[in-house]
């Protein structure tokens, strides 16, 4: 996916946001959300960075350098994605100024007022094989800039990747890339980036729906489903997640951490994108990701994960359910409930944050 994203009179409760806090820093910051524009009704940036404050969101994640939103984001204490459009990928791979003119402009122009925490060069390239040739390139260029600016230690360079990317997926253990993956490993093993990866179950589940249970893609199963070896998966997210993980391996990359830049839930536009299935993914994947649980090949390490998408996008190309992956719609009503449990805590502090809409 490029970028993704029932009438409702009257809320109450419509949130319950549970953030467990370790003694240095919130668990609930592993959890955030992706912020697509492609819609004709829109709140206002201001409006969108109080509605992800009110709601205890910590990281947005930003599809371009959007002055408006950058702007917005001053002073918010949330942490952000920046990202080079796949659009500017070329210019910026073929001119070092080029690429010391966009970290000008849209970082050094908003850090660190804005929280700026990685830069994403372009979005799932290798589905669009025009920009391939030219992707490390301009990840080495921005890297250069960033050195320039002497904010190499601050934020990191990556670029996220759909599942496509890989060659074999089943096991996880077999997990191997179809593409050349190796100098972009390097690339972020020398700079200590992580290694972003867009995950939907919801895709894996739909047009498989004959050998993946809707309780494997959606967290419900209480016992190991998939059986590899001396890992045992009871949820597909972390299989895809370990399949990632595997491929990085296979090539000499055991180490380099994954941030999951994208994953969710259509509300609507498929059989199975349901307002029931939509809630009880996003429902179960925070809790396991605030659970500190990991996946069966990193266990109890930590995975950053952002929430496909804020808003329903109206102008989302391809099926309809890609305009319905939205936690709220674009007057800011939610679309469901969300909440993560006290169970996901761990034994640790528990602060329940309740916001009731009428």
């Amino acid at each position: 996916m490029a970028s993704l994203q029932g009438n409702k009179d009257c809320y109450a409760l419509v949130l319950l946001i549970i953030v467990s806090f370790y003694t240095t820093h919130a668990d609930g910051d592993m959890i955030g959300v992706c912020y697509g524009m492609l819609s004709d009704s829109l709140p206002s940036q201001n409006e969108v960075v109080n509605l992800l404050k009110s709601n205890n969101i910590g990281k947005v994640r930003l599809y371009d350098a959007n002055q408006g939103a950058l702007e917005a984001l001053q002073n918010s204490g949330i942490e952000v994605i920046v990202a080079v459009g796949n659009a500017e990928v070329e210019k910026i791979a073929g001119d070092q100024a080029a690429a010391n003119g966009w970290m000008n402009d849209k970082i050094t122009a908003f850090y660190p007022s804005v929280d700026i925490k990685y830069i994403a060069v372009g979005n799932e390239v290798f589905a669009n094989r025009a920009y391939v040739s030219y992707l490390l390139p301009a990840m080495k260029n921005i890297q250069t800039a960033l050195r320039n600016a002497n904010l190499q230690n601050d934020i990191k360079v990556s670029t996220p990747h759909a599942m496509s990317v890989l060659n074999s997926s089943f096991p996880p253990s077999q997990g191997t890339f179809g593409e050349d993956m190796s100098s972009i490993l390097q690339f972020l093993s020398d700079n200590d980036s992580p290694f972003m990866a867009n995950v939907y179950p919801y895709f894996s589940y739909k047009d498989n729906p004959d050998s993946i249970s809707a309780d494997y893609a959606l967290f419900r199963s209480m016992s190991t489903v998939v059986n590899d070896g001396s890992l045992m998966y009871n949820n597909l997210f972390d299989a895809m997640v370990d399949t990632f993980i595997s491929a990085m391996e296979k090539l000499g990359h055991s180490n380099i951490p994954i941030v999951i830049t994208e994953t969710g839930w259509p509300s609507a536009g498929n059989v199975v994108a349901t307002v029931d299935n939509a809630r009880t993914y996003n429902n179960n994947l925070i809790k396991h990701v605030l659970s500190n649980a990991g996946t069966p090949k990193r266990p109890g390490r930590a995975i950053d994960t952002y929430i496909f998408s804020l808003f329903n996008e109206n102008q989302e190309v391809g099926d309809e359910e890609e305009r319905h992956f939205g936690l709220f719609e674009t007057n800011k009503i939610p679309l469901y409930t969300v909440s993560s449990s006290p169970e996901s805590s761990r034994g640790l502090k528990v602060v329940y944050i309740y916001l009731t809409v009428v």
